[in-house]
């Protein structure tokens, strides 16, 4: 594995907020990234260089309405030669022009590309990117619905004590379809904070994402995060790799799944409300055209047979209309390494309710805005390359300060020296 390309993985994995290239050098342009990825295809007859392959359909997944590898070709067919240039096409000696290459040509680099690489690259560029200052957005931007909506909760006072969040889960490509029926199941790590993708897997057709959590944490610069699961992930062997591999803390949601857990959980939260009094959180709040309130209480594991457990904690929801009563009410239990010193029940409430940002901010995302679900290509590695570049595409524009990924593909759309700039080709 060539030096430049084991350095992209390594980096990919880790929280850092600035990567060097082997000179030493920064690596701001995205060409630097996909030039350590190995190139699938045979040394005869190639024509056009793997990283304009790439770069091309990175450019093309930017532009709102190009979410499939024709959509692809058709963008770089409407590229201009001198566009074609600066993403690294060759030219060719006779003519001196530079051709697009065809949507075959797409089809067959991403079938046989390798994945874990692309995946390394292009998280790892993400986490090289410098955040930019929310000034720099269009005015339309600006002053989008969904934006404003972000820029109230920053003004927002931080919670003090709060720590990074990674929230770990995973999302089937509903229109890729394995030859033996099985559909396509994408395992990924996700920076809650910063909106970015830090890690993404395939799950196997005969396995599922529990030892597959392992592997795509590996390399992960995790000390001192807070990674949250859901109830699949309630495992001892989880608890123990983050605790002692990783040095993270982890909050597991408990069920059925674990039933001695469950019932030892329960029992330590059980009682009145009064008794929990000096353990508790509760919030209201409306939107989307009802109320709800959302409680938590908090109690020592002391006596729960669990790695590292901390705290065990049952979290509350009750919703109804904005103007009438409670209709309906969901209770979950949680266990956490988090020691109380270091989470009270608010910051627990907190990590809990953040975790949905991976559903919200990463799978809804790419299944409305880019449309993944829709999709067909199925062949080979396609999806799980489809979907790092989704990834990659996201995390650039959160990146910029974009909070509406549909707004910011429609911005970037109306100009192809926008898209260059973006990944630092101009």
């Amino acid at each position: 594995m060539p030096a430049l390309l084991s350095s992209l993985i390594d980096a990919s994995r880790n929280d850092l907020s600035a990567v060097l290239a082997p000179d030493g050098a920064p690596c701001p342009c995205l060409r630097e990234w996909l030039a350590g990825i190995p190139d699938p295809r045979s040394p005869l007859g190639r024509w056009h260089p793997l990283e304009f392959v790439l770069a091309l359909a990175v450019c093309a997944f930017t532009a709102a309405g190009y979410d499939s590898p024709s959509a692809i070709a058709d963008w770089a067919s409407g590229c201009s030669r001198e566009i074609l240039a600066v993403l690294g096409g060759r030219r060719d000696p006779w003519t001196g022009q530079v051709r697009p290459p065809c949507e075959r040509t797409f089809r067959r680099v991403f079938t046989r590309i390798d994945a874990a690489a692309l995946n390394g690259a292009v998280h790892g560029y993400l986490a090289a990117v410098p955040q930019a200052a929310p000034a720099d957005l269009p005015e339309a931007a600006r002053h989008e619905r969904e934006q404003r909506r972000a820029a109230a909760q920053a003004r927002r006072p931080p919670v003090p004590g709060m720590r990074p969040q990674a929230a770990a889960d995973g999302k089937t490509v509903r229109g890729a379809v394995r030859p033996d029926g099985s559909q396509v199941h994408l395992l990924s790590a996700f920076h809650v904070g910063e909106g970015r993708t830090l890690a993404q897997r395939e799950v196997g057709a005969k396995t599922n994402e529990i030892p597959e959590l392992a592997p795509c944490l590996e390399g992960l610069d995790l000390a001192g995060m807070v990674v949250t699961l859901d109830a699949l992930h309630t495992q001892r062997e989880t608890a123990r790799l983050l605790r002692q591999n990783h040095g993270a803390h982890y909050l597991m949601i408990a069920k059925a799944n674990q039933p001695a857990l469950l019932e030892q959980v329960t029992a330590a939260l059980s009682g009145t409300d009064a008794e929990f009094a000096d353990a508790s959180w509760a919030e209201d709040g409306k939107g989307h055209g009802r109320r709800e309130k959302r409680s938590i209480r908090t109690a020592p594991a002391d006596s729960i047979d669990w790695p590292g457990a901390a705290q065990v904690l049952r979290i509350r929801r009750d919703t109804g209309p904005t103007h009438g009563p409670w209709t309906s009410k969901e209770i979950a239990y949680a266990i956490t390494s988090l020691p109380a010193d270091l989470a009270g029940p608010r910051h627990l409430a907190i990590y809990a309710r953040q975790h949905w940002g991976i559903e919200n901010r990463q799978h809804y995302t790419r299944d409305v805005t880019f449309r993944e679900d829709a999709q067909k290509a199925r062949t080979g590695n396609q999806p799980n390359a489809y979907a790092a570049i989704r990834n990659l595409v996201m995390g650039a524009f959160r990146r910029e300060g974009f909070a509406n990924i549909a707004c910011a593909r429609r911005y970037y759309g109306r100009g192809d020296q926008r898209i260059l700039a973006l990944y630092g080709y101009a």
